[in-house]
């Protein structure tokens, strides 16, 4: 049965921070677990009223939060490494304990907004934020930055699945497409400014300095929502209940459709996690400074967008199986790309910005496609299936990059470029499972 262009995914408010780019593909999410896919509200269902809504400035800065938080530290890893006396593996985990933490945190936050609300919920993700970035800022030593980053993602985690929440609450479904759309833009500018300035930042006043980046953007977000924000979820749970979650968590994950299409789209994000943390060690062995590999690794969300963009536009008419399938492939022939320049000794920043820019188009075209389809196998669980691919995206990079690092990744190239191959395979391999049961219906 072929899936149509645009398909509406209900969850429960916590979801994977690249589910925003949905929008801009036309798919449509809608966070609340009492409408039917494709329906209209019900008779005795008020409709959302848009008059409660944020400005759409500040829903972008809180979705974007916790990728600035991520992406701004990349370019500064190895020099945390030689001022902090810290070895590759230990610094890696300010990049994984966010990142894990950024996805136990959707898991959690979802459901306690549901409960106890949006707003309270925004809030008090917003004092973490902003208390672990302080903490981080006055921190010299690389364990207790770690302990703080960890705080800071389940601040990040509450302000991005609070932002995609609220515009559902008081939008329609057409209107709450185009805010995403417009959100999703802003996704993908925020990491390529953050990655192009948050080297030169640190090289011109020291790291210290794009830590304040970061306090600044959690105080805008908590003065701002005390100021423009009011209470969306008009219709709170009366109770959480565990045992009912339990069971929606074990039929979502005993099947196996949405097992590969969560498989491909994890791995995929995963890679991208796994470069920012690892690609600044071979531009320095290159000889490029910290400043210019954020430059030129910022191309790699802004062809991102360009991918994107051709999605919504082109390749998911074709069915998103096919355009799942084509941009897993085309990420695996990136990595092919990076390894061979590397092993024959092209030192350029082109010899991995180009092969970059080929995976950022890439997971423009798979990674809302993947995402959508993991969802779409959910059944009546869409709910439990967003949380569960929103948190494997964001564990997915963690848990892979430390790996990469443990084995010896950040020393050796061909090592990291070895172990993103095996990740793409592992994506290109869930999408022919995919496909063949596609073609199979």
């Amino acid at each position: 049965m072929r899936i149509p262009d645009a398909i509406v995914c209900v969850t429960s408010g916590s979801y994977g921070e690249h589910l925003c780019c949905l929008a801009g593909s036309g798919i449509t999410v809608i966070n609340n677990t009492n409408k039917n896919i494709g329906s209209q509200p019900a008779a005795s269902e008020p409709m959302p009223s848009a008059g409660l809504a944020p400005p759409i400035w500040f829903l972008a800065l809180t979705t974007s939060s916790g990728v600035i938080a991520l992406t701004i530290l990349t370019p500064i890893l190895p020099l945390l490494k030689s001022e902090l006396g810290a070895s590759s593996s230990t610094v890696q985990l300010l990049l994984t304990c966010f990142l894990i933490a950024i996805a136990v945190g959707q898991l959690v936050c979802g459901p306690l907004s549901d409960r106890y609300g949006r707003r309270p919920v925004l809030l008090v993700g917003a004092v973490l934020y902003t208390l672990g970035s302080i903490a981080i800022f006055f921190s010299d030593q690389i364990q207790l930055l770690i302990v703080w980053r960890i705080l800071q993602g389940f601040g990040g985690a509450a302000c991005m699945s609070m932002a995609r929440a609220i515009v559902n609450d008081v939008f329609d479904r057409s209107e709450a497409a185009r805010q995403l759309s417009a959100i999703s833009i802003v996704l993908s500018v925020a990491p390529a400014l953050s990655l192009a300035f948050g080297g030169w930042l640190a090289e011109w006043a020291g790291w210290k300095a794009t830590i304040l980046v970061l306090v600044v953007v959690g105080l805008l977000v908590l003065i701002a929502t005390n100021i423009v924000v009011t209470e969306t979820n008009k219709h709170k749970l009366d109770r959480i209940n565990p045992s009912s979650i339990a069971t929606a968590y074990r039929s979502v994950l005993s099947n196996p459709l949405f097992v590969c299409w969560t498989l491909a789209s994890g791995m995929q994000v995963g890679m991208f996690f796994c470069l920012n943390g690892l690609l600044g060690y071979q531009y320095q062995r290159n000889g490029y400074s910290l400043g210019e590999f954020g430059l030129w690794f910022s191309l790699t969300p802004l062809f991102y967008l360009v991918g994107n963009t051709l999605n919504r536009m082109w390749f998911v008419r074709r069915g998103i199986e096919r355009a799942a399938m084509l941009g897993c492939s085309l990420s695996m022939v990136s990595v092919l790309a990076m390894l061979f320049t590397q092993a024959f000794g092209f030192t350029h920043a082109l010899s991995l910005a180009l092969p970059c820019c080929l995976f950022g188009f890439s997971n423009g075209i798979v990674i809302a496609n993947s995402t959508v389809g993991a969802i779409s196998t959910a059944g009546k669980h869409i709910g439990t299936g967003s949380g569960i691919v929103g948190a494997w995206q964001m564990a997915a990079g963690g848990i892979a990059g430390a790996i990469i690092v443990a084995i010896g990744g950040a020393q050796v190239f061909s090592i990291a470029a070895i172990s993103l191959l095996f990740m793409a395979a592992v994506s290109v391999l869930s999408m022919v499972f995919v496909y063949r049961r596609r073609e199979a219906v």
